[in-house]
């Protein structure tokens, strides 16, 4: 069941990247060439790229972003719903990040990444300090209104939606879609997602020299967990030896949140772009357990793919 299973994700990464591959070779060529780029830099275009793109097309950095949805869709994973949504964040770098719905077979919803969600995770991963934008393709569901409002930009994002069904597009603020919201300050917390933040914990020197393990405790020390105050972080070291990670991002909400593993699916699926078939051959987790542990979902979800997860608690 499980080789089925493996094999069944793998055969869904190639059809997606077939379908990625053919939305960029859409665009004239001169845009191809640089939009091929996205793969290679694991679902982001540089300012100066997106600058680029902007002076072929003669557009506004806002109707490029809704010109390249097509492109972020295209890295949806949907064997659920069958419904794909993409997403395309701005950082105040000038920087783009792509991100689509993330469904996993033989799981609870719960665990279903959104598009919004895996957009502004790939920003954070990548060290963007804010963002200024995000655009859909379609109304963010109460899920990811309430995940965008954990942000340090939640009271001056615009977010610009793409209503298909109506063939028009419209720019909102989070106030507009999330009209007396609840949000960290109600919990009297100061912390936002993607402000600087570090926990203080330390590794036991046992591990000082195992990298996959280093690479985990680090995503624990700069996750965002400040009501919970559990610290988490996942690493993934897939075939090709390169190794992916993933930082707990909590919410004042609580269930809106993504685990460490969840965040760390979002940056293999983004890897998987660039190179069809990468397996996941060891995970390790570092966790702070006090009030909530993050261990026993992602032992179950990597159950699926055949690996077992190795726990550090620290």
């Amino acid at each position: 069941m499980v080789i089925f299973r493996t094999l069944l994700l793998w055969l869904q990464a190639m059809q997606t990247q077939a379908v990625f591959q053919e939305r960029i070779s859409a665009f004239p060529a001169e845009a191809t060439a640089i939009l091929a780029d996205i793969a290679r830099q694991e679902g982001m275009l540089t300012a100066e790229q997106a600058s680029q793109l902007k002076s072929i097309f003669n557009l506004s950095t806002a109707d490029l972003m809704v010109k390249l949805l097509p492109v972020a869709a295209a890295i949806s994973v949907a064997p659920i719903s069958e419904f794909y949504v993409g997403v395309i964040a701005e950082g105040i770098s000038g920087d783009l990040y792509f991100g689509a719905n993330i469904e996993f077979l033989h799981q609870p919803l719960k665990v279903t990444l959104h598009a919004e969600q895996c957009a502004i995770l790939n920003a954070w991963h990548k060290g963007e300090a804010k963002l200024v934008r995000l655009v859909v393709n379609e109304a963010p569901c109460g899920h990811c209104r309430q995940f965008i409002n954990e942000l340090n930009s939640a009271d001056s994002i615009e977010i610009i939606i793409q209503h298909a069904s109506e063939g028009v597009v419209r720019q909102y603020s989070l106030d507009d879609l999330l009209p007396k919201s609840f949000g960290p300050a109600d919990l009297g917390l100061t912390d936002a997602l993607m402000s600087p933040e570090q926990f203080d914990l330390t590794l036991p020197e046992e591990f000082a020299g195992d990298d996959l393990v280093k690479t985990a405790f680090e995503a624990a020390v700069n996750c965002h967990a400040p009501v919970c105050k559990s610290p988490a972080g996942v690493a993934l070291k897939l075939k090709s030896g390169k190794i992916v990670a993933g930082r707990y991002a909590s919410n004042a909400a609580f269930n809106p949140g993504a685990t460490a593993l969840e965040a760390a699916m979002v940056n293999w699926r983004l890897a998987l772009l660039e190179t069809q078939q990468d397996d996941i051959v060891e995970a390790v987790m570092v966790e702070q357990p006090t009030k909530v542990s993050q261990y026993a979902l992602a032992e179950s979800q990597l159950k699926d793919y055949g690996v077992e997860l190795r726990y550090i608690a620290v």
